[in-house]
């Protein structure tokens, strides 16, 4: 049964801070996949159907070159002075600045760019018809993808996250729900070749 609360607040945190070693010398997100940079992909698609104060991002490797393609002021930018320990100390960051009526966060990886507004809004749908009490996971080819919505019970073991370790090897079977999603959920660029191959076939 779908709970009939309507005012549940659930941010946002979108992890921008990373180095991008694997693509090599450049900042993969500003790079331009299908004309733009490959962060505004999912950007524009969180603005699309958000409100930006929902959004947090969180930077750190080359933050000026991430915070002037991020071009609507009502979201919240964060740098991660730590971030060369890992994603874990984005997350923590993230969770650690949120007020005290969030009622969950979705973290979102930067560099997913197909990860589309369909998705999104059923994953939020999804955590809200389980009263925000549930871990919500995508699924795609029985694989389970990002973003990862999380409660307010999980906020304190985020919150202490360090290093290179994020959240998903903590979350307990038992709250899990997961729901069918397209490609976009399972796909990340970590390299150029995986670029190049998306510029051709998106």
């Amino acid at each position: 049964m779908i709970n009939e609360k309507k005012n549940y607040n659930i941010k946002k945190i979108l992890l921008a801070a990373g180095e991008s070693k694997r693509f090599g010398d450049k900042n993969k997100l500003s790079e331009i996949m299908n004309g733009k940079p490959i962060i505004n992909h999912i950007l524009d698609t969180l603005i699309e159907i958000f409100d930006p104060s929902e959004l947090i991002v969180i930077v750190g490797h080359e933050q000026n070159i991430i915070k002037n393609l991020i071009f609507n002021k009502d979201i919240k930018i964060l740098e991660n002075k730590d971030y060369k320990k890992g994603i874990g100390t984005s997350i923590a960051l993230g969770v650690n600045n949120l007020n005290a009526n969030i009622d969950g966060v979705m973290i979102i990886p930067a560099d997913m760019p197909h990860i589309n507004s369909k998705d999104l809004i059923n994953l939020e749908k999804k955590f809200m018809e389980f009263s925000c009490l549930k871990v919500v996971i995508p699924e795609h080819n029985y694989r389970l993808g990002n973003p990862v919505i999380l409660p307010r019970s999980y906020f304190k073991t985020l919150k202490s996250l360090k290093d290179d370790f994020g959240a998903r090897s903590l979350i307990k079977n038992k709250d899990i729900i997961t729901l069918k999603a397209g490609f976009g959920t399972n796909f990340d660029i970590d390299t150029k070749e995986e670029l190049a191959k998306t510029n051709v076939n998106y």
